[in-house]
């Protein structure tokens, strides 16, 4: 029986891993730099504005099926910041190619609802058990990243 159990948690894993491995190629070469030259202008100034950005699209993270659930701020060398969404719901094409030209003139929160899209979908593929897409973290500065969470 524990042979058993420990068969399925390995195929588990394995399905896991391979799925996660295509998660680190959502953010294209060409957001990593823009996100990159964004955190190189090191200051308090900048991170300010991103909160500032942050903020003022907060209705269009949620037309998108997103609530921005907490903004963490790392202060040291180099700085970057970690944006919490939770993912209230899948929503079609046309929704996401109309929240996507409303953010048309601003590339950091065009690349973020890239992610987020692109995350979401993969979360919606992974299954553990009955667990669901929760949150989603994006992580800006030199090294961006993206990570989900199931609950």
């Amino acid at each position: 029986m524990a042979e058993g159990i420990l068969d399925k948690a390995k195929s588990l894993t394995d399905s896991i891993k391979d799925k996660v491995t295509s998660l680190s190629d959502f953010l294209i070469e060409n957001d990593k730099n823009e996100i990159i030259n964004l955190f190189k202008e090191k200051g308090e100034d900048k991170i300010d504005e991103i909160f500032e950005t942050i903020d003022s699209y907060k209705t269009v993270f949620s037309d998108a099926g997103y609530q921005v659930g907490g903004i963490n701020a790392s202060l040291g060398i180099p700085p970057d910041i970690t944006i919490v969404f939770k993912f209230l719901g899948t929503v079609d094409a046309e929704k996401r190619e109309f929240v996507l030209k409303e953010a048309e003139g601003n590339k950091l929160i065009t690349i973020i609802l890239d992610s987020l899209f692109k995350a979401s979908d993969f979360g919606e593929k992974i299954k553990v058990g009955d667990m669901t897409l929760k949150t989603i973290n994006v992580k800006l500065g030199l090294i961006p990243a993206i990570s989900i969470a199931l609950g």
